[in-house]
């Protein structure tokens, strides 16, 4: 009968307790981490898109040059430095508002989510209960 209350008391321990868990700050975790990934979708399309766009410009300003020498610019030169050029000016566009949206949103849920916190002091000086509501 031992064994089995202290197998019980064991498994209540390990189980985590849904009743205190609050909603509205579980809301601000998830919004704060959606953001989290548009700012760095935001990144990445900035980074790739500045590559690509300074790269297709430098292909379409190289091959629209005249030169004298024996080779000709052909059109497939141009055309990929225009897809690049597009498509990079496509990429920072898009990517710029993304990282600043998502870094200004992702701060304001992580700091909603973290205005309510209970915690106990391990503080020799003052020990207890600890309720602190930042505003």
């Amino acid at each position: 009968m031992k064994i089995i209350l202290l197998v019980v008391f064991l498994l209540s321990l390990s189980v985590h307790c849904y009743a205190q868990a609050d909603p509205q700050k579980m809301l601000y975790i998830q919004k704060a981490e959606k953001y989290r990934k548009m700012k760095n979708t935001g990144t990445v399309l900035t980074v790739v898109g500045g590559v690509l766009f300074v790269t297709g410009l430098v292909t379409l300003v190289n091959a629209s040059t005249s030169t004298y020498s024996s080779t000709q610019p052909t059109s497939g030169d141009i055309r990929n430095g225009f897809y690049a050029y597009i498509g990079g000016a496509a990429a920072l566009g898009s990517g710029i508002p993304l990282w600043i949206v998502g870094a200004n949103q992702q701060g304001k849920y992580e700091a909603k989510a973290q205005n309510l916190s209970v915690r106990i002091n391990a503080n020799p000086r003052q020990r207890g209960l600890t309720l602190t509501y930042r505003f």
